[in-house]
């Protein structure tokens, strides 16, 4: 398994803007909250007459934005390294409708980036706006959102986070690199297989049979690339477990996706070639 070339070994600037991912997932954790309580506020109805149905689409909008809270807390549990299964139980399900309900959104956070914000936004100073305003409700807590951040408690521990997200971050370029790689295999796969069956003609015709071969010759090369395209997205999933290793477990699941996806192909194009014999 060769590491991804050109890993830098010092992150580029924007990547000091970030925090660590437990800590970038509480902060994205307390903003969807505000932007919750900002919304029930907005939700009490203050129109004597209002039209109907709109009370109820208020509530099912607020009902909506609770789902995002949710999310936003199942992530926030991965990054601080729950499993599951606790997640299952503090959910009321098994673990594995936990995992088949909240994957998604685990893989999509670990695709983006793992941020709160976007890049040219700095984490802590959002974070610390968000302390601001929160202490105008409850003055009791002035530091409400940033007193439980690794960066406020261990500020040294920065540096060596952002070293980790820059090789994740540089794993996942590489990744959307090679996504981008099987989706044009795909697509041409999808034009062999329209042009005709890679099945053998019936009869002699030379000519059918020679376009038959090469028509099939086609089909097996795109699969053997597909093939091996998987095989470098699992082995670039495999180098993410250790770079992000509070989602290891979904790093090695879609590894294990690929990997398959790499077998089947293969397996596919080892039965074209044994066809075409």
């Amino acid at each position: 398994m060769t590491d991804v070339a050109g890993t830098p070994s010092a992150p580029a600037a924007p990547e000091f803007h970030r925090l660590s991912p437990r800590d970038e997932s509480r902060v994205a954790l307390a903003l969807t909250l505000r932007q919750l309580a900002d919304a029930v506020l907005d939700a009490v109805p203050v129109e004597p007459d209002p039209a109907p149905g709109d009370l109820l689409r208020t509530a099912l909008r607020l009902a909506r934005r609770a789902e995002d809270v949710i999310r936003e807390a199942v992530v926030a549990e991965r990054e601080r390294g729950t499993t599951w299964g606790q997640i299952g139980e503090a959910a009321g399900m098994t673990r594995q409708s936990a995992h088949e309900k909240w994957y998604g959104d685990i893989h999509a956070w670990a695709a983006t980036g793992r941020s709160a914000l976007p890049a040219h936004l700095k984490t802590l100073e959002v974070a610390a706006e968000a302390d601001t305003r929160h202490a105008r409700l409850r003055p009791d807590r002035p530091q409400a959102v940033t007193s439980g951040l690794d960066a406020v408690r261990f500020p040294g521990s920065h540096a060596y986070e952002a070293s980790l997200r820059a090789r994740g971050s540089a794993l996942h370029i590489r990744r959307m690199e090679l996504d981008a790689q099987a989706t044009g295999l795909n697509d041409e796969y999808g034009a062999l297989h329209a042009q005709g069956p890679a099945a053998a003609p019936v009869g002699g015709d030379p000519l059918e049979i020679s376009a038959h071969r090469g028509h099939a010759s086609a089909v097996r090369a795109n699969r053997l690339a597909i093939a091996a395209v998987h095989k470098e997205i699992a082995d670039v999933y495999d180098q993410l477990v250790t770079a992000e290793p509070p989602l290891a477990e979904e790093h090695r699941t879609q590894a294990d996706w690929h990997r398959n996806a790499a077998r089947q192909a293969r397996t596919y194009a080892d039965l074209l070639r044994d066809g075409d014999r």
